[in-house]
């Protein structure tokens, strides 16, 4: 499962960072991630936001790693694995929860437009948790899923690219799911000579006959939530693209606000 928590780290550092063009045959991209987070408000179920209270929070510290891998000219290998170190402050106490996360791993298909200048890709993913829920805070539902995605790359002008995405994502292992409805637009130029500005807005709208809600945020599993994020990267060689990026919850239901800041490299091979 991706709880709000791993959802900032893996959907938004991982897959909206970079236009959707095929890796190309036997070749290779790697994104290397570390990731802050923290929260310390909360949005009701009426999009009310409060605080949670002098000393409770939620931190996350998380290395991500997921790469891209030419099977074919048109047909990628996808696959991530995230590392978290959780802290949760509720009502004096405090824990903490360390471990992988949820894992991933599935295929993209890319269909060409316009002389190989826009694609079309879809995408179908196996998600499977690498721990178990056997003390709070979790990492997870602790669930199996399978995630179908949507997207649509393309210039619109020289030296700039679009990304808009959708996607389903259901966690079967339990009657309450969720079921989970996101999106991603993305937008990016390059600028004086290998420079890259990025910026992006995603949201998920997961839905479950579980309302429950707990301010332990990571029970959860009715929630919504849209978060803006802005990133700034530059090529340094041939292989390597550094960047840094800040985002922030801007709406949300049953969902935490926060903020948070990436540090990650891609790396395309050979």
């Amino acid at each position: 499962m991706r709880t709000i928590l791993i959802i900032f780290i893996v959907i938004f550092c991982c897959k909206s960072s970079f236009a959707d063009w095929p890796a190309g045959k036997k070749r290779t991209t790697l994104i290397t991630t570390y990731t802050y987070f923290r929260s310390s408000k909360i949005y009701d179920s009426t999009g009310k936001l409060y605080s949670l209270g002098k000393g409770n929070f939620f931190v996350s510290n998380s290395i991500n790693l997921y790469m891209v891998h030419g099977l074919a000219r048109r047909l990628d290998l996808i696959a991530n694995v995230p590392f978290s170190y959780i802290t949760s402050s509720l009502n004096s106490v405090k824990t903490n929860k360390s471990g992988i996360g949820d894992c991933m791993i599935g295929l993209a298909y890319h269909i060409p437009f316009n002389f190989l200048k826009n694609y079309f890709t879809a995408k179908a993913l196996y998600i499977f948790p690498a721990y178990q829920n056997t003390s709070q805070p979790y990492l997870g539902f602790g669930s199996h899923a399978y995630e179908f995605s949507l997207n649509y790359s393309f210039n619109p002008i020289k030296h700039t690219f679009c990304v808009i995405e959708g996607n389903y994502t259901h966690y079967f292992d339990d009657v309450t799911g969720p079921e989970q409805f996101g999106y991603a637009l993305t937008a990016g130029t390059m600028f004086l000579d290998y420079n890259f500005l990025t910026a992006g807005l995603t949201g998920t709208k997961s839905e479950s006959i579980d309302k429950t809600f707990n301010s332990n945020l990571l029970i959860n599993k009715d929630f919504q939530y849209s978060k803006l994020s802005l990133a700034y990267g530059r090529k340094i060689s041939r292989i390597a693209t550094p960047y840094i990026q800040g985002f922030y919850t801007i709406h949300g239901k049953d969902a935490g606000k926060g903020y948070g800041v990436s540090l990650f490299v891609i790396f395309k091979l050979p």
